[in-house]
C-alpha cells in the first residue's frame, strides 16, 4: 500500500463536508474535512510518492507541475471560501504525515487562526494595479558653437534628468491615489510593482496592492476606484476580485 499523507488547504469555520465532497483535490482525490476544537480544516489525502519531501523537491522544479497543482489548490480554497465567512488559506503544498499530525499543527496554531479568521471575517481580498505612461524624452537644447560630441552628451543628461523627474512625479501620485483607496479598506498591503515581462504589458506599473474589503462594502471600494479613475487621468487602475484573503490570513507563526 502506498504511503500517505494529508495537504491542507485552509482552516475555517462552519464549513459543510457534503458541499465539498464533490470536488477534487491535488492530485485526484477528494477533498474532504477534518475538525479540531471549533475550527474546520479543508484536506485530501495525497500519494507521498508525489507529494513525499524527496519527490516535492523535484516536482517544484516543473513548471508543468507547479501550474497544475496551484490551479487545483487555488481553486479548493475559492471554493471552500464561497461556504463560509472565514477562511484562513495555507500555503501550496503543506502536507502533514497523517489528519493527526494536521490537528497537532492546527493546534500550535489555534490562537494565530482565531485571530487571523476574526481579522478576514466576511472579508475579501481585492488587488489594485495601478499604470503608468513611459514618460516621454524631452527635447534637450544644444548650444550653438559645441561640437557634435558634446551636444550629444547634454541632450542624452537632459533626456536622462527628465525621464527621472517624470517617474519621481508619476510615484509621488502613485502613492497619493493609494492613500486615497485605504479609506474603503479595512487592511491594505503593499506589494513590489511587477516586471513588465510578468504583467505583458508596455506601460510601468506605478503601483500594486492589495485592499481588504468588506463584503458589505464592495461597491463602495468600486465607486471610490471609479472617482479616482476621474481624479487620475495619467494612470490606467486595474481592479481584480473578489478572491480569498490569502494576503491577510498570515499567521505569525510560519
Amino acid at each position: 500500500m502506498a504511503e500517505t499523507g494529508t495537504y491542507v488547504y485552509a482552516v475555517g469555520r462552519h464549513l459543510d463536508e457534503e458541499v465539498l465532497s464533490s470536488l477534487e483535490g491535488v492530485g485526484g482525490t477528494p477533498v474532504r474535512t477534518i475538525g479540531h476544537r471549533d475550527l474546520t480544516a479543508v484536506v485530501s489525502t495525497v500519494d507521498l510518492e508525489e507529494f513525499g519531501e524527496s519527490a516535492l523537491r523535484e516536482n517544484l522544479e516543473n513548471l508543468g507541475w507547479v501550474e497544475k497543482t496551484a490551479r487545483r489548490h487555488d481553486e479548493v480554497v475559492r471554493r471552500a471560501a464561497a461556504i463560509t465567512t472565514a477562511l484562513a488559506p495555507f500555503r501550496l503544498v503543506t502536507i502533514y504525515r497523517s489528519d493527526d499530525a494536521a490537528r497537532d499543527r492546527i493546534e500550535e496554531l489555534y490562537d494565530d487562526l482565531v485571530v487571523a479568521l476574526d481579522r478576514i471575517d466576511r472579508r475579501s481580498e481585492w488587488s489594485v494595479k495601478v499604470y503608468s505612461q513611459a514618460p516621454s524624452k524631452p527635447a534637450a537644447p544644444v548650444t550653438e558653437g559645441s561640437s557634435s560630441g558634446v551636444a550629444y552628451l547634454e541632450r542624452r543628461r537632459a533626456e536622462i534628468r527628465g525621464r527621472q523627474a517624470a517617474t519621481m512625479d508619476q510615484q509621488m501620485l502613485a502613492d497619493q491615489l493609494f492613500w486615497d483607496l485605504v479609506p474603503g479598506a479595512a487592511a491594505t498591503r503593499r506589494l513590489a510593482p511587477q516586471d513588465q515581462r510578468l504583467t505583458g504589458r508596455r506601460e510601468t506599473m506605478s503601483l500594486n496592492a492589495t485592499f481588504l474589503v468588506d463584503d458589505d462594502r464592495s461597491t463602495d471600494f468600486f465607486q471610490l476606484v471609479d472617482e479616482l479613475r476621474g481624479r487620475y487621468p495619467s494612470f490606467d487602475i486595474e481592479v481584480n476580485g473578489p478572491w480569498p484573503p490569502y494576503s491577510f490570513a498570515v499567521l505569525e507563526k510560519p
